[in-house]
């Protein structure tokens, strides 16, 4: 029974390896396909978060998409999608407080995220 056992074992950690090495090897080539361009930051009035406004470009086969993070001022920016507000067009944000922003979009656009509070602060949406 050890003997038929050896194989098979020896063949499951063999695809196992193969995996996470063929795996590792994609991720190290072509990783995130897609970057992000910061247009923005505008700081709220007591600097404690920060709105980033900016375009995630994800190739060729996607448009630019402008999208909106808001994260704490010791947060690191990522290259990931927008944690706020994700639309097709250009759009702005202003602080009203510490705890309230707003975004002006352009109506006509179309929108794909709008959370309406983030990290604490709440999110007022005015359509222009």
């Amino acid at each position: 029974m050890r003997n038929k056992l050896k194989p098979i074992l020896i063949t499951i950690i063999v695809i196992i390896a193969v995996y996470f090495a063929g795996k590792y090897a994609l991720d190290t080539l072509f990783g995130d396909m897609c970057g992000n361009d910061i247009k923005q930051k505008v700081l709220s009035p007591n600097g404690e978060n920060v709105a980033y406004i900016f375009e995630r470009n994800c190739g060729a086969t996607t448009g630019l998409s402008p999208q909106l993070s808001i994260l704490n001022k010791g947060e690191k920016f990522q290259n990931e999608s927008g944690n706020t507000f994700r639309t097709d067009k250009e759009f702005s944000v202003e602080w009203l407080n510490d705890k309230n922003l707003n975004v002006i979009y352009d109506k006509t656009s179309e929108n794909y995220e709008m959370d309406k509070k983030v990290n604490g602060i709440k999110i007022h949406y005015i359509s222009k």
